[in-house]
């Protein structure tokens, strides 16, 4: 069953690239439309998410929001079938210089990802830098391996999700690579409030900084309406140390994801909004979201 899926997504990859690269994304435009009014509950946690985080916009404001987000996400999707050639030609590194920097002190860094714009854009700092990430592996087996190696050509180390995950990341760190991990969406961590709302957010990347005093800096991506895009890297954060290693993760990873909030709150067409970030979708109330 996996070979037969994979034989479809090679012929599928195959047909698609025969077009030039403005046909492939306004097909996957149709396809992020698609998705927003077939995946029903997607569709509503995405809406209810927008109601929560902009009360004062109207429902016809998120709702324009909510089909942008999915029209750039799906066109993210799509572009890593080709994402070797995408990265040499439609990638610019704003603020690269602050990596730089800091790299050249024989330093390591930790960049904390968003889910924002063409995601994964940011690895073209692999022609620089080797880039270690992580993330879980795909069901089909064929599929993983074909991410994997397309990763590797980037200069990119990607590591499976595993009980070995901690272990390797730190032979990485060890070895003063640029560890990049996402840490906008919810995931096992501290309490903290996102948009005025209480959640819960990971702490990997703080708790990495911190152990190994490396410095870190945000990472994300704007894309844009020809479908080039921009990675920006902010300032290193100024991380809290006291005493308590404890105390110091809960009061940095706050400090972090309030700056990320705002850096949504910019772009709100940029950020993935059918995650259920807030754990709304069994609360939703149908009518009280086009209020």
């Amino acid at each position: 069953m996996y070979k037969f899926q994979y034989i479809i997504f090679k012929i599928f990859r195959y047909i698609l690239l025969l077009f030039p690269e403005k046909i492939r994304f306004k097909f996957a435009e149709k396809l992020g439309i698609i998705g927003y009014y077939l995946i029903k509950k997607r569709r509503l946690i995405a809406l209810a998410n927008l109601k929560l985080a902009f009360p004062d916009k109207t429902f016809k404001e998120r709702k324009k929001i909510a089909k942008e987000s999915y029209k750039i996400m799906s066109k993210a999707f799509l572009s890593t079938l080709w994402f070797e050639d995408y990265l040499k030609t439609n990638v610019q590194l704003e603020d690269f210089n602050r990596l730089v920097s800091i790299k050249e002190k024989g330093n390591g860094i930790v960049v904390a990802l968003i889910h924002m714009g063409n995601m994964e854009a940011g690895l073209k700092a692999g022609e620089k830098y080797r880039i270690v990430t992580v993330a879980k592996a795909q069901r089909n087996p064929y599929i993983d391996e074909f991410i994997t190696e397309a990763r590797k050509k980037m200069n990119v180390t990607l590591l499976k999700k595993s009980k070995q995950t901690s272990r390797e990341l730190l032979e990485q760190i060890e070895e003063k690579k640029v560890i990049a991990l996402f840490t906008d969406h919810r995931d096992k961590g501290t309490s903290v409030k996102f948009f005025g709302e209480e959640t819960v957010s990971p702490t990997g990347v703080i708790n990495i900084a911190l152990k190994h005093n490396l410095p870190l800096v945000i990472g994300y991506n704007v894309m844009h309406e020809d479908n080039t895009c921009t990675t920006y890297f902010s300032r290193e954060l100024d991380l809290v140390r006291t005493a308590s290693f404890k105390d110091d993760v809960k009061v940095n990873t706050q400090m972090m994801m309030s700056i990320i909030e705002n850096i949504i709150k910019n772009y709100p067409n940029q950020w993935m909004w059918f995650h259920d970030r807030w754990k709304l979708y069994k609360k939703i109330d149908k009518n009280e979201i086009k209020n």
